[in-house]
């Protein structure tokens, strides 16, 4: 049963990510708009969730204890991260979610922090100034 109410869960939030990109509206010179990857992702994200609340696989063992609270954390880092996005910039932002995640699955902390600011660092190089998507480099904490 686990993974059937797991299938609807994600074809609701599927369903819902498609149906509010409805709203996105296109530039003048846009071919295509910005609702077409939300459109892509969603459609095949409900066809697998109906595929699992139809055809339903194995057994879930839920996890617990230790497990349990590792994947609260991991959440909590997420959410973290969401709101203090704008505020610190993405560089930043996201070195802290990367080191933080890495700790909580028992990275050594010097590399975790390195690994984060690396990887902060090569993910704004890549969609700010070579795919040329602008990303803030500081946020509004830095910048006023």
């Amino acid at each position: 049963m686990s993974i059937r109410l797991a299938g609807v869960a994600i074809f609701l939030v599927a369903a819902l990510y498609a149906w509010t990109a409805q709203d996105y509206t296109a530039s003048f010179g846009d071919v295509l708009g910005p609702s077409v990857f939300p459109v892509m992702v969603g459609i095949p994200a409900m066809a697998l969730a109906l595929s699992l609340v139809v055809f339903p696989g194995g057994t879930v063992s839920w996890p617990s204890g230790d497990r349990l609270l590792r994947q609260a954390m991991a959440l909590a880092a997420l959410v973290v991260y969401a709101l203090l996005l704008e505020r610190l910039g993405f560089p930043i932002a996201t070195a802290a979610l990367i080191a933080v995640v890495a700790i909580i699955l028992d990275g050594p902390p010097g590399k975790s922090l390195l690994i984060g600011v690396a990887g902060s660092l090569s993910l704004w190089v890549l969609f700010d100034q070579l795919l040329g998507l602008p990303i803030d480099f500081l946020g509004s904490f830095f910048t006023g």
